[in-house]
């Protein structure tokens, strides 16, 4: 059965945090986020999708003032857990959809990362949620995303991803995710294999997503009025290639 996105996500919050090594993650894209974040005089940051919050904490503890806001109710809640203790960040339930008028603020930069806005299910959601980012931000504000490389992905029918396998005191735990394609969709599974006592089980979870291409995601910013467009293949800044990244992440200015 295909789950909503909220729901999808507030099954797997639980699990969330076990799948990605955040500690490897963030010490891997933090000369990125300095860089660009120096660069542009950042002050104040929205953080979209911000799941269980670990980029929102991070940038928090580096001194910036942080909104991180997630559709699904359970992925903030842990979100605010995890966040006990650290100042400059708060979080708040609300979908792409609704982030504009809901969010008073303004921004200096919005990032999206984590694959996530080809959750949305139609190029004018899409067109909207990118409207209303260009509407949150500040004069020279710029936006961060990070999806994955669907043009790849597609060409080369890219079905699996690499599994995540995590061993604990009394569990094994391997994360598999696999797509399956359809026209203009693709189903995102992720199966979840549990070993204990040398017995297996396993959950099976999917949701449907809708590929973004490079081409369709420069010719909507650049209709939105957005500059200096800028695309990489991953954190340490190499030009996106189009058949070979595994990630695309755009940079782009208000």
């Amino acid at each position: 059965m295909l789950l909503k996105d909220s729901q999808f996500y507030d099954l797997l919050s639980s699990d969330y945090d076990l799948m990605i090594s955040w500690r490897k993650r963030l010490k891997l894209e933090a000369p990125f986020f300095k860089k660009i974040f120096e660069e542009n005089r950042i002050k104040k940051i929205l953080d979209l999708a911000c799941g269980t919050g670990h980029h929102s904490i991070f940038f928090a503890k580096s001194g910036y003032k942080v909104v991180g806001v997630d559709k699904s109710e359970e992925m903030i809640r842990i979100a605010k857990e995890n966040s006990k203790g650290v100042s400059r960040v708060k979080f708040l339930k609300t979908g792409f959809l609704e982030i504009y008028p809901k969010l008073k603020d303004r921004f200096d930069a919005v990032v999206c990362l984590g694959n996530s806005l080809p959750h949305l299910q139609s190029k004018k959601d899409l067109k909207k949620t990118i409207q209303q980012i260009y509407d949150l931000l500040n004069p020279k504000g710029i936006l961060i995303l990070q999806n994955k490389n669907y043009d790849r992905i597609l060409q080369k029918n890219l079905r699996f991803m690499p599994p995540n396998i995590l061993d604990r005191k009394d569990e094994r735990i391997v994360f598999s995710r696999a797509l399956d394609f359809h026209k203009n969709k693709i189903v995102f599974n992720l199966i979840t294999f549990r070993q204990r006592e040398e017995r297996w089980s396993f959950q099976t979870k999917s949701t449907l997503l809708r590929p973004i291409l490079r081409k369709e995601i420069e010719e909507l910013l650049r209709g939105l009025g957005f500059k200096g467009i800028k695309f990489y293949g991953d954190y340490k800044f190499p030009p996106f290639r189009r058949y070979y990244s595994e990630d695309l992440i755009v940079f782009a200015r208000k």
